[in-house]
């Protein structure tokens, strides 16, 4: 034919020529073709219709053609590309709106010829290559998925289950995994229409958790045969299961105490030798994570209900007292001194009385340690006339109120028994109730395991930085409440308020072991000398940490010495702001204004003496040392934060020192040398006597003492009589017995301006004392009580400030008190919120009882029992906390509040019980509430 001769692109020419003309056949173009040949010619022949994103495939066709991706030659990046051989790659995301893609083909000889042919394009297959972290704890942590092909809506699939995922790229996913089972565990990601699929499964490991296991109490005391709830938080695990254990014995025995799988430990019946059980709680999902909780198991408190017979005459008669909790070792207390006891059963008791004189004698019962208690007191009467005593009742109870927190029955009758001069030789002999060494034992209790005696960093870390306010509450409330040196605790009370340090101070309250120490030298130094006891605080480190005495340089060009110390040495703790006359007034100058006791020169001079001292680290006195960074010196027994501060000369300024008419000279490098004259100068400054005489008067006895007060105890305060002065039993004595203190006839007495008004703490105390208060624990643990809503507005050791909760000098604005010209210190924290929050903590403790878990409470058996009669219940509670003192006014309110109480006339013991408790508690509480009782006189 004669296209055989023609070149390709002639025959291509003809070719198209001819389809011109498709509806005829022309055999001299060389083609014979019908119209379904034609169409067939583009027809578009593949291998598949689906193709993930960048996979390829190859499309073929009968004839040459033109291929285009949804109508676009050639495609683009958005829908997949082709090559002009039919070879498609797919895009690199699948294609919107839908995933459908259409591959067209046009004949080059017969464009009319067209072929399509439909793609859906599908969604990657995911490729996990790591996870990260590869393990992890037990309960919820956060993974990373690492890997390819990953896009957005992916899914990471733990253990087979779909888990909220956070699409980070193509290569990672992030998703929060709770799991509480250690093991291993498939991870998977899983891609989302269309064409789901998975990736192959990268294993997770899944360790046991970190538990961390958390026991409050930490460390605490129980009687025997009762219960405490330990109460667990678990972390660190989902499973929040515990085994508990007493002594290593699961679940303890009658021996140890038992444990119940809620945590309530119930004492046993007996105390066990020791007395001190360990509870352990071990995680039943981390069997390596442990604590432990120390008890101490206590003897129980005595439950003194009567004694037989009631009357007994004078000489040895044996008595027979009823009433419970009673164990062998209890010995029955006669006006508060032991006579002999047999032990018949825990409800009975046989004691040998042997009463010298007619009239009304005192028993109690007092349980030995561990965790020693008294009973409330049932009154025996011996007939006849009795001897006057040598100290009335009612002077005795107020005597009390003044000398001590408060007296029982038992303290007033020994009062008046011996008198006052016997009293003061016996409490002056009672060696001092420490603080320190409960401190320290429950800090260490409560820190277990124990620290090796030569791991420092341990030891430092247990004794200097361990905060905690009832380590050193507990040990005061129980002393206050209990002591036998009833006058020591009052007078180291009132110190502890004019020589101010306060665990609000955020490294002294890091330091409660300190705290107590502090509080049991002034305790020590309460009856030595006050010169003692100003060398005892200057150098004592609390004080040293709270006005800056410890590492007080010397000074440089750029800084001086700190004047803190200095200025509040002389203005609070010897000799004031103003020069004072001998009775006490203010001496004025010609222009009538107040001389002035020191200026600023005084205070840079008294600052330069100062300083130079520093922490006792037994011997070290490296720079270290100095600034007790990179050393301490701390253990059981010992301890920077025990001992007093040691000069370091190199620190010590070497200035001249000029101060209240002194001259130290310049040159010298002697800390302690510089200190002692310093002392002695605020010593002997002819202030100091009758400065510091009126402070501890206005703790004691009145808030405003007249001059002749005084100037009667400032000269006892120079001078006790042997030549000695600042002696501090002398100046205790003149204070409590000076006239104006003991006369209840004197016109002082019943002068409105006498007197004072008793601090809600002190009046706590005194009620809680007055009827024999008891913990619970053991432990007293009365808890915080500076909240002014729901405690007593005040906490030991623990004011705002260097000047206490209120100071010496307040005077209420706007009151008859400021128009009088007086002072009343206390009504600086009385206010409508501290009023209610007194009366609720009143009204708690005759209750249910105060502090942590009701530690604190009364059982007034002895007012019970009196109940039935209400004038004989007031004059009980009258003599105990109004000296005998209630007014008719008061009395006949409180009369007819006892007596609207209705007791059942039979049937019910516990209801008659119940009304009788009711009247006791009335009775005291609205005797409580009176201003009478928060005025004392």
């Amino acid at each position: 034919m004669w296209t055989a001769n023609l070149s390709t692109k002639r025959q291509s020419g003809a070719a198209a020529l001819c389809l011109a003309m498709v509806s005829i056949t022309i055999a001299g173009c060389g083609f014979s073709l019908n119209q379904a040949a034609i169409i067939k010619m583009s027809a578009i022949e593949a291998t598949g219709n689906n193709l993930r994103v960048t996979q390829t495939m190859q499309f073929k066709t009968e004839a040459p053609v033109i291929w285009s991706v949804n109508g676009i030659p050639g495609g683009n990046a958005d829908i997949g590309t082709i090559s002009g051989t039919g070879f498609y790659t797919a895009p690199a995301i699948v294609p919107l709106p839908n995933n459908q893609v259409t591959i067209g083909s046009s004949a080059d000889i017969y464009p009319s010829s067209k072929g399509s042919y439909g793609v859906s394009v599908l969604n990657p297959i995911p490729i996990v290559t790591t996870i990260t972290p590869g393990s992890f704890s037990e309960g919820n942590a956060q993974i990373v998925v690492n890997g390819s092909a990953f896009v957005y809506g992916a899914q990471i699939l733990w253990n087979g289950q779909a888990v909220p995922t956070t699409y980070i790229s193509g290569t990672q996913l992030v998703a929060v995994i709770t799991e509480n089972t250690p093991g291993t565990y498939p991870v998977t990601v899983v891609n989302p229409d269309p064409g789901s699929a998975s990736s192959k499964s990268v294993n997770a490991l899944v360790q046991p958790g970190q538990v961390v296991i958390q026991l409050q109490p930490s460390e605490t005391s129980v009687r025997v045969n009762n219960t405490i709830t330990i109460t667990p938080t678990v972390t660190g695990s989902q499973d929040t299961a515990l085994t508990w254990t007493v002594n290593g014995v699961a679940g303890g025995n009658t021996q140890i105490g038992t444990i119940n799988a809620k945590g309530v430990y119930t004492a046993p019946a007996v105390v066990p030798n020791p007395n001190l059980v360990v509870v352990q709680a071990t995680s039943v999902d981390n069997p390596n994570s442990v604590t432990i909780v120390n008890v101490q198991v206590l003897n129980p408190v005595p439950i003194l209900l009567n004694a037989s017979p009631s009357t007994v005459n004078i000489g040895s008669t044996s008595v027979v007292l009823t009433g419970g909790s009673f164990i062998n070792g209890a010995s029955v207390l006669e006006n508060g001194s032991p006579i002999p006891t047999q032990f018949n059963s825990s409800t009975q008791l046989t004691a040998t009385v042997d009463p010298t004189v007619a009239g009304p004698f005192d028993l109690q019962v007092l349980n030995p340690d561990p965790g020693a208690s008294v009973s409330a007191d049932v009154v025996e009467q011996v007939p006849g006339t009795p001897p006057a005593p040598l100290v009335l009742p009612q002077d005795a109870s107020r005597f009390l109120m003044q000398a001590t927190f408060g007296g029982s029955e038992a303290d007033i009758n020994h009062l008046s028994t011996i008198g006052y001069n016997a009293w003061f030789a016996e409490q002056f002999a009672i060696p001092n109730t420490l603080h320190e060494p409960y401190a320290e034992r429950q800090i260490m209790l409560n820190n277990q395991p124990a620290c090796a005696a030569t791991d420092a960093t341990c030891n430092q870390k247990l004794f200097l930085q361990t905060g905690g306010d009832p380590y050193f509450e507990q040990p005061f409330w129980s002393s206050a409440l209990t002591g036998k040196d009833a006058l020591r605790k009052r007078v180291q009370f009132a110190l502890s308020e004019l020589f101010v340090i306060s665990s609000q101070d955020a490294i002294v309250g890091q330091m409660p072991r300190g705290v107590a120490g502090y509080y049991d030298m002034l305790g020590n130094d309460a009856f030595t000398n006050y010169r003692q006891l100003l060398q005892d605080v200057t150098l004592n480190p609390m004080m040293g940490i709270y006005l800056s005495i410890l590492a007080n340089d010397k000074g440089d060009a750029n800084r001086d010495p700190d004047e803190n110390y200095a200025r509040e040495v002389m203005q609070l703790l010897t000799i004031g702001l103003n020069q004072l006359n001998p009775d006490g007034s203010t001496q004025v100058d010609g222009s009538g204004n107040p001389v002035p006791t020191y200026g600023l020169n005084d205070v840079v001079g008294m600052a330069k003496i100062f300083t130079g001292f520093s922490w006792n680290m037994n011997g070290n006195t490296s720079d270290q040392a100095w600034s007790g960074y990179g050393a301490s010196y701390a253990g059981p027994g010992f301890g920077q934060d025990l001992l007093p501060l040691v000069p370091y000369p190199a620190h010590h300024s070497t200035d001249e020192k000029d101060f209240l008419g002194v001259t130290v000279p310049a040159g010298g490098s002697d800390p302690s040398g510089d200190l002692k004259i310093a002392l002695d100068t605020l010593f002997n400054h002819p202030n100091t006597p009758i400065f510091v005489s009126k402070q501890l008067i206005q703790r004691l006895v009145t808030s405003n003492p007249s001059p002749a007060y005084l100037q009667r105890v400032a000269a006892v305060f120079k001078d006790n009589g042997q030549g000695v002065r600042g002696d501090m039993q002398a100046v205790i004595t003149a204070i409590l017995m000076d006239d104006e203190a003991r006369n209840t006839n004197s016109p002082t007495f019943t002068s409105p301006n006498y007197g004072r008004v008793q601090e809600p703490l002190v009046r706590f105390a005194h009620m809680a004392r007055a009827f024999t208060a008891e913990s619970r624990s053991g432990a007293f643990d009365v808890g915080s009580t500076e909240d002014p809503a729901y405690g007593f507005a005040e906490m030991a050791s623990r004011a705002p400030s260097i000047f206490n909760w209120f100071a010496p000098g307040y005077i209420p604005a706007g009151t008859t008190i400021e128009q009088a010209g007086l002072t009343a210190p206390e009504m600086e924290i009385t206010d409508v919120t501290t009023v209610i929050g007194y009366l609720n903590s009143m009204q708690a403790a005759l209750s249910g009882g105060y502090g942590n878990n009701n530690d604190l409470y009364m059982t007034l058996a002895t007012e019970t029992a009196l109940a039935n009669n209400p004038d004989a219940l007031l004059d009980r509670v009258n003599l105990l906390l109004l000296a005998g003192n209630m007014s008719s006014t008061l009395r006949s309110q409180i009369l007819a509040a006892v007596s609207a109480i209705s007791v059942p006339a039979g049937g019910d013991a516990n209801a008659i019980n119940n009304a009788l408790l009711a009247r006791a508690q009335t009775a005291i509480f609205l005797t409580v509430a009176s201003s009478e009782y928060t005025a004392q006189h």
